[in-house]
């Protein structure tokens, strides 16, 4: 065999392979630069919050995500367009989609997954998932499940928003009704509110109006909707009981409006809020805390044994189906759902939580959520049991055109005094609606 090197010198054949060896990784790099010097990657998304709260600082976190984004690829431009109201967000992007420049990367709002889904606008992630390793286990169940449709992972999720129930403690204890409880049970609920309408001399309520049909169905899980049944049934025992605790709320308000000021004023029991109106408003509840002095403490939606009625509003990241960047669009939507310090940049910022389990429970989460108040803190423990056990609303894009009908049919109904009567006619109505 001919030796290579000779006295300690280089043959001219493997000078030769080296010569060539290095001019192919700098031709590849070279490649690759141009490659992505030409690239432009253009993101939608809306200014401020998901959840129509105040948000001060709307690009922030997408910003700070670019700028992780440009440490791996440096020479590719990503473009997005501001001052897009979430109001005016989908006509705009219909706009974009309809004259052919749907955007590379888009901001899915809460309710919109499954019709922009449904449509082929998106997808399928399986494989970017596959190829980077991503470990999906991060992402809280219900929130990754909520971004899936017919098999496939169609978006990432980006931000959630839970509901829970505050209740005024220093007026349950003053009538020595039950007022310590990390879940209600309906029969509670009901008592509670059935005893305050009791009261002599003072007007008190059982909870606001913000507990609507849609919560009372899921506290008896009585509407069983899903995008495999897209039909409702309002003739069955289950909503039948959920009409029964309706009546039974109504009556014990005096069919009186009960709003918000009202428990404000010490005057309600109960009122569901979202996480992102308790990180926002100071009156959930410390100012009301500290302005009335009644203390405030937090449960689970009111539901049956074993199940929960918890609400997951969420926001997420989706790849267009045309886009001709697929590749870098995932590199980017993965940074902004599961890099961890993005994640937590967002929880800082944003009035909703993070979707990745480490950074709900991490201590800078933690220390968050402890300096909201002094009194009854709403700690990151309490939040990861409602990210964990909650549900996001079915992934069929008729489900809010249906929940709107019922909400409106089954209060005029329950004013009328004949929802027994109408409840078959209301059911049809809802159920034409499913195409």
């Amino acid at each position: 065999m001919n030796k290579q090197i000779n006295n300690g010198r280089i043959s001219p054949n493997l000078l030769v392979l080296i010569l060539m060896v290095i001019l192919f990784i700098f031709a590849g790099g070279l490649s690759c630069y141009y490659q992505q010097k030409s690239k432009i990657i253009t993101v939608a998304f809306y200014t401020g919050s998901s959840w129509d709260v105040p948000n001060g600082k709307p690009y922030q976190v997408i910003d700070e995500a670019i700028k992780e984004f440009h440490k791996q690829y440096p020479n590719v431009k990503v473009k997005y367009e501001t001052g897009i109201t979430k109001k005016d967000y989908l006509n705009w992007l219909s706009g974009k989609i309809v004259s052919g420049k749907t955007p590379d990367v888009i901001l899915i709002p809460d309710g919109n997954f499954s019709m922009i889904a449904e449509e082929g606008l998106l997808t399928d992630l399986r494989r970017f998932i596959k190829s980077d390793a991503l470990n999906t286990d991060l992402f809280y169940q219900p929130l990754l499940t909520s971004t899936q449709y017919r098999g496939g992972q169609y978006a990432l999720p980006y931000e959630a928003n839970p509901n829970f129930m505050i209740y005024n403690q220093t007026l349950l204890k003053k009538y020595q009704l039950p007022n310590d409880f990390n879940r209600l049970t309906p029969e509670n609920f009901e008592s509670i509110s059935s005893s305050l309408a009791k009261v002599k001399k003072e007007k008190y309520y059982g909870t606001t109006d913000a507990f609507n049909w849609e919560a009372a169905a899921k506290t008896y899980d009585s509407l069983l909707l899903s995008a495999n049944n897209r039909h409702v049934n309002l003739i069955s025992t289950r909503f039948a009981r959920t009409v029964k605790l309706m009546q039974q709320l109504r009556s014990a308000s005096a069919n009186l409006k009960v709003d918000t000021d009202l428990f404000d004023q010490g005057k309600v029991a109960f009122e569901p809020i979202t996480l992102a109106q308790y990180r926002t408003y100071a009156s959930y509840p410390y100012y009301v805390t500290q302005s009335h002095s009644f203390a405030i403490r937090y449960s689970q939606m009111p539901s049956l044994a074993g199940h929960s009625a918890t609400s997951i509003a969420t926001s997420s990241w989706g790849i267009s189906s045309s886009s001709q960047n697929k590749m870098l669009s995932w590199k980017l939507i993965k940074i902004l759902c599961s890099n961890k310090r993005i994640q937590q940049k967002l929880m800082t910022t944003s009035a909703g939580s993070s979707v990745l389990k480490p950074i709900v429970n991490s201590k800078k989460t933690k220390k968050i959520l402890w300096n909201y108040g002094a009194q009854a803190r709403f700690t990151s423990t309490e939040l990861d049991r409602l990210l964990r056990t909650g549900k996001v609303n079915p992934s069929f894009k008729e489900y809010q055109l249906i929940i709107n009908l019922l909400e409106s049919r089954l209060d005029q109904a329950l004013d009328d005094s004949d929802i027994d009567e109408k409840l078959y006619d209301i059911q049809s109505d809802a159920n034409d609606l499913v195409k």
